[in-house]
């Protein structure tokens, strides 16, 4: 599948929304989920998988090809999240220790308890930080792509998204708290679910078959797929304004807030997921009119360099809950300037050193 800036000006703007979430501003407040109940992650982790689906279509004739590809991408995503970790574990977890930021005590509080174990059992993926759970996501379910592609070609993608679909719904049920509570039983674990990463593996999964699965019919389909039918159209339109009515409690819709259960980010809840989907199907259509109309050539440069970007974005935000003492006294306005300015000009001097490295590659 050929590379679409419109999809990289997208995963961009999803950066600029993780990065102003995770940042100690008064933005975060408006950033977390400004389309609905939909946070920049859901959209991170499809666009990902579609990706992933649409560049490895290819490799479905030569298993050997499609698990090198997929690993090494997976062990390089795994080596930014040791680097990570390291970072968190020495600087931000001494200064925290130092200084008593609360921000940083919270984050790393298991650390702190058990050092030894908590730095072996991150390593193997068991514990997750806050801020820092969501690469090890990716690296098990860049991992599983190549069994996933595998199954859909002798199987068929209708039972592998089934599948899929009967792990979400048992996640939904506790699956993940039931298997912790199981192992702990049978077995030694370090540390308990909640130390774990907020992220529910069985959950997440389905929105990344999903993706896959699109991005191998796009990478697949002779020239530019059909719009949607009318009515499904209609219905995507309407479902989003009703999310985000409700999300910003406008009198009249705060009943689909009744039932927060249903909204749950970290299980990727059954409402959350009709919001997503309905949102995904519009920016499909919308992505690249607008990308066409604006040429947001900065958000194209972030979304293009996305691993080390998100990864600068992630020390650079660590390093703000360190430095940055809120629980004294929150940041003037001229202070949050500040922030924002050095962090996106950190990640956009880290997406141009990743464009003039990978320019020999492409020229």
């Amino acid at each position: 599948m050929p590379r679409r800036p419109d999809l990289d000006a997208l995963r961009g703007l999803l950066l600029v929304l993780m990065t102003l979430t995770h940042l100690p501003t008064r933005l975060n407040a408006y950033t977390s989920q400004p389309f609905g109940f939909v946070s920049a992650a859901e959209g991170f982790v499809f666009l990902s998988a579609f990706l992933v689906g649409g560049t490895h279509v290819k490799a479905w004739d030569a298993p050997g090809k499609l698990w090198r590809g997929l690993r090494r991408r997976a062990l390089k995503v795994y080596a930014h999240h040791v680097g990570l970790l390291c970072f968190a574990f020495t600087f931000i977890g001494a200064v925290g220790w130092l200084t008593h930021r609360p921000a940083v005590l919270n984050l790393l509080d298991f650390f702190h308890q058990e050092p030894l174990t908590a730095l072996l059992s991150s390593l193997v993926l068991l514990y997750c930080p806050p801020l820092l759970d969501i690469l090890p996501l990716y690296v098990v379910l860049l991992f599983l792509t190549p069994l996933v592609l595998t199954a859909a070609r002798h199987a068929g993608w209708g039972k592998v998204v089934c599948l899929s679909a009967l792990v979400w719904l048992w996640a939904q049920l506790g699956l993940k708290r039931e298997l912790y509570g199981v192992l702990g039983a049978v077995s030694w674990l370090p540390m308990k679910v909640d130390h774990s990463g907020a992220f529910d593996l069985f959950a997440w999964q389905f929105l990344w078959v999903l993706g896959v699965w699109r991005g191998s019919l796009r990478a697949r389909a002779a020239g530019i797929p059909a719009p949607p039918p009318r009515l499904q159209w209609v219905l995507a339109w309407g479902v989003v304004v009703v999310f985000l009515l409700a999300r910003y409690e406008v009198p009249g819709f705060q009943w689909l807030t009744s039932w927060p259960v249903l909204l749950d980010k970290w299980t990727l809840a059954p409402l959350r997921l009709v919001n997503f989907l309905a949102l995904a199907l519009l920016a499909d259509r919308g992505a690249p009119l607008v990308y066409r109309w604006l040429r947001p050539r900065v958000l194209e440069l972030l979304g293009s360099a996305s691993l080390p970007v998100f990864s600068a974005h992630l020390v650079l935000c660590l390093l703000s809950l360190a430095l940055i003492n809120e629980s004294e006294a929150p940041l003037d306005s001229l202070e949050e300037v500040a922030v924002l300015v050095v962090t996106f000009a950190g990640m956009v001097v880290v997406a141009l050193h990743h464009q003039r490295r990978a320019a020999p590659l492409t020229g």
